[in-house]
């Protein structure tokens, strides 16, 4: 994307909103989603911690019951047979019936006080006892209690219990033993049982029963398990409860390797220390977070898209002006080319930047002018001169021969004498010509002083007054003696006043106005102004007006307003002009207060 390059003005500060925008975004969403994530993570374990909770408490609770059925069985009359070694196989049937009646055992056993089998539900159950010594030393002891242990190789996982056969005779007597199995699907089926009212409630979870080694010994799967997705699971909670090693009765765990959330519950040490882990997916118990994750990330791409469109649009508007300056200034560059004026778009610190540029660009114009000036100046210097050098003195003669001539001539004749004052009267302007160029060129340094611009004004004033009656003009004085002196020489400001004065008399037709006022400027400054009434001046002649030999009047010379600018500028003052096509025409000259910084 070109235009989005550190290259360029533009391109950085695309970037730079772009950062301004995406990163504060992309921080807030990163910390709104891991709040969110830890949030629903504990929520999730807390829930399913509960469920462990429920599926141990009811794994517990069916082992103690199975026991208290295995004490009513034992306290029977039936039991009485074990005294004479059920020669009936009364026990023997009971035991059957039991099993086949759905108590929650795979065998039962009936022990006498040597611990030699009585009766048994089948023979399985006889050989299993056979070979468990610790029956035996229990029932020495008078010590009977449910302890979960492993089958032989091959076996599935069961739970012993034992419970002593009083002798009803003498119920501190003690004549044997009944030794039950509890069926450990019974304790499955159970969990089984909790998992699918989860289900309903949209909770799909792995229950994992495990013994106080650490060991699976159930599990209940969820529906949509995949092949091998069983085993897997197990063997991941199997090394993970390896690496976790001693832990609270009760707790939660992310294994991140498994991706699933386990919640956990231990049972007592009297119960053997079973242990049921609930196990949910991160990815179903996280959902919620996860739907959030793909919103937040669809709405930083709408972000960022709307932050590039506004990025585009903002450095576009801040850098059009500076692109504008940047050819304003190649423009002023280029010799030959005025340069132009740059809008101002805004106050801000670019638009104070195109402000400056515009004075300075305009400051640069005017300087360029009196570079030209000064050159017309020079060169009008060396023309005056030589002029004055060739000119002045055959000019004096003619004058001097031109007056003799007029002496001789006779009173009749009235032409000849007509002419001879012509040529003294041409002389006369010839040689002001010369004056005039000879001051252009090489002015005089002005003496600086307090100088009040009433007085100047009013002494100016009445210099022309006659010529003001003699051409029926109006002249109008509004002059205020009350204000701040001008640093000026009372001679050139003089001279100034009487230039603008007789250029406005020389234009003006008989019965025209002229109006005279002093003013305040701002800034420190003084000045007057010289306003008439005549036929005004087109606006492509008001620069013209100040550049030497330039006239709009016959016979006039073109250097008095020239010579007006000229002293001016020696003044650190300016001259300016603000005239009407076929109206009034109004020169204003502003000088510095006598005492300020020039």
């Amino acid at each position: 994307m070109p235009w989005l390059s550190f290259r360029s003005l533009r391109g950085q500060l695309q970037i730079f909103a772009l950062l301004l925008t995406v990163v504060p975004g992309v921080l807030l969403a990163l910390i709104a989603y891991a709040s969110a994530r830890e949030g629903l993570e504990r929520t999730a374990a807390r829930q399913l911690t509960e469920v462990a909770h429920d599926t141990i408490d009811e794994v517990v609770e069916a082992v103690a019951g199975a026991q208290q059925d295995l004490n009513a069985w034992a306290r029977q009359d039936v039991m009485r047979d074990v005294i004479i070694g059920d020669l009936d196989k009364r026990i023997a049937r009971v035991l059957r019936a039991l099993i086949d009646g759905g108590a929650p055992f795979t065998s039962l056993v009936c022990l006498d006080r040597d611990g030699r089998v009585v009766a048994a539900s089948d023979r399985d159950a006889v050989a299993a006892l056979d070979q468990d010594e610790a029956v035996r030393a229990a029932l020495a002891n008078g010590q009977f209690r449910g302890e979960p242990t492993a089958g032989r190789s091959g076996a599935p996982f069961g739970v012993k219990l034992a419970v002593p056969i009083p002798d009803p005779e003498r119920p501190q007597s003690i004549i044997g033993a009944l030794v039950g199995r509890y069926d450990w699907e019974h304790a499955i089926g159970l969990a089984s049982r909790i998992r699918g009212s989860l289900v309903e409630h949209g909770l799909n979870l792995d229950i994992l029963l495990l013994d106080g080694s650490g060991a699976v010994v159930g599990q209940v799967s969820r529906d949509d398990a995949l092949p091998g997705e069983a085993e897997t699971l197990r063997l991941a909670v199997t090394n993970a409860w390896g690496r976790l090693g001693p832990r609270e009765r009760r707790g939660w765990t992310t294994l991140r390797r498994a991706g699933v959330l386990a919640g956990w519950e231990r049972a007592d040490d009297r119960h053997g220390g079973w242990e049921a882990v609930a196990i949910e997916p991160l990815a179903e118990a996280l959902a919620p977070v996860y739907a959030m994750r793909r919103r937040i990330t669809a709405a930083l791409a709408v972000v960022l898209i709307g932050a590039l469109g506004v990025a585009r649009a903002w450095s576009g508007r801040l850098s059009r002006p500076l692109r504008e300056l940047t050819l304003a200034t190649q423009e002023i560059a280029r010799a030959g080319e005025a340069p132009r004026p740059v809008e101002v778009r805004s106050r801000d610190e670019i638009g104070t930047l195109a402000t400056s540029f515009n004075a300075m660009a305009g400051a640069l114009a005017r300087a360029q002018e009196d570079l030209l000036v000064a050159a017309k100046f020079a060169f009008v210097g060396e023309v005056a001169a030589g002029i004055a050098h060739e000119v002045r003195t055959p000019l004096g003669i003619m004058r001097g021969s031109a007056q003799m001539l007029a002496r001789t001539v006779p009173a009749g004749d009235a032409q000849s004498g007509e002419l001879a004052g012509m040529i003294v009267g041409e002389v006369d302007r010839l040689e002001r010509v010369v004056a005039g160029l000879l001051e252009l060129a090489r002015p005089r340094q002005p003496s600086f002083e307090p100088t009040a611009l009433a007085a100047v004004l009013a002494r100016a004033l009445d210099f022309l007054d006659g010529q003001a009656r003699e051409r029926q003009i109006t002249v109008r004085r509004d002059l205020d003696a009350t204000l701040p002196a001008a640093r000026a020489d009372p001679e050139q400001l003089h001279q100034v006043a009487l230039n603008l004065v007789l250029n406005a008399l020389q234009i003006l037709p008989a019965g025209g106005h002229v109006a005279v006022r002093t003013v305040r400027a701002a800034g420190g400054r003084v000045g007057f102004e010289v306003s008439d009434d005549g036929p005004g001046i087109p606006p492509e002649l008001r620069e013209r007006i100040f550049t030497p030999f330039f006239s709009r009047r016959e016979g006039g010379t073109g250097l008095g307003l020239a010579l007006v600018r000229r002293m001016v500028q020696a003044h650190a003052g300016t001259v300016t002009v603000e005239s009407e096509p076929g109206g009034s025409t109004t020169f204003r000259v502003e000088l510095p207060v006598a005492g300020s910084a020039t």
